[in-house]
């Protein structure tokens, strides 16, 4: 009998290790997606959407997401100004590699982008974990950025997700639960990312399913690495110059505490807006209000 366990535990372990190597070792390949096109540059290659024609804003969604969170404030930008949307690394149409999701290399992703385009300077509002990317692409050339909006992006380290997700973000045990990620489960996960109650949209349940594990994990870790070892708000105040920023929070977000924009407020000339009645993602839950913030904000900044 204990041999018989002995080797009931040995073979679990190696099927777990297995198990593991496979599911890390898994890629994707990049491939137009939401309307987008495939951008080649020297760090993969990527999904990106441009509309309209003015001065350029960049658009860089959250962790798990894609360029179709901005579908309800995207058109009505580039009525007036060129809108370039951009799936990070390992979201939506972008190749997902094994490795390299630092938030740093998304910065470098977004940078090698507006070079092909010719950006020389640009507005970028960036939702979430894209707010992270929006500060590293400010640290790497400051005098590019016209203004900054976050929206729902996290100033320092703490944020909060359910058991089940952190369980998601565990190695062995994340890749062990991958393979029981239906519909059912990515949306009660995605839904932390709204309001109470808040309908989860089909087309993010679909752009969850899109991350490999690796890009799931690793995004994710990036995003943790990047603001612990430096607070996103000391990151932007020690900016010269620091660019016109709006930090805009949803009163009922459930992963970023809304009193954070108390950190926010500590970057000079920085503006904070919280929007009643939405969570996590109120460019898609409150479109209208958010817009109108945008519109004031970038009128008494131009």
């Amino acid at each position: 009998m204990r041999w018989t366990i002995i080797a009931a535990v040995t073979l679990s372990i190696v099927a777990l290790a297995f198990n593991t190597f496979w599911v890390d070792s898994r890629t994707r390949a990049a491939a137009p997606r939401d309307g987008g096109r495939i951008i080649d540059t020297t760090v993969v290659p990527a999904n990106a959407k441009i509309e309209g024609a003015g001065p350029a804003i960049v658009l860089l969604h959250g962790f798990g997401a894609a360029i179709n969170w901005w579908d309800d404030i995207a058109p009505e930008l580039a009525t007036d100004h060129q809108v370039i949307r951009i799936d990070l690394i390992g979201h939506g149409g972008t190749a997902a590699p094994s490795s390299g999701y630092a938030i740093e290399r998304q910065a470098a992703l977004v940078a090698a982008i507006l070079d092909k385009f010719g950006v020389e300077r640009t507005t970028v509002i960036g939702h979430s974990m894209g707010g992270e990317v929006a500060t590293a692409l400010a640290e790497l050339n400051p005098e590019r950025i016209a203004r900054l909006i976050f929206i729902d992006s996290p100033p320092i380290a703490g944020a909060t997700f359910t058991p089940l997700t952190d369980a998601y973000f565990t190695r062995v045990i994340g890749e062990l639960l991958s393979h029981f990620q239906d519909d059912r489960i990515v949306r009660r996960g995605l839904a932390q990312g709204f309001a109470p109650g808040f309908p989860v949209p089909e087309k993010f349940v679909d752009d969850l399913r899109q991350l490999t594990y690796t890009a799931f994990r690793e995004a994710h870790d990036g995003s943790v690495a990047y603001r612990r070892l430096k607070a996103p708000y000391e990151r932007l105040a020690a900016l010269k110059p620091v660019p016109p920023l709006l930090a805009i929070t949803g009163a009922l977000d459930a992963i970023v505490p809304p009193d954070h924009l108390k950190f926010i407020k500590r970057v000079p000339g920085s503006e904070v807006a919280v929007i009643e009645g939405a969570g996590h993602s109120p460019m898609f839950e409150k479109p209208a209000k958010t817009l109108q913030l945008i519109r004031q904000f970038m009128q008494s900044r131009s």
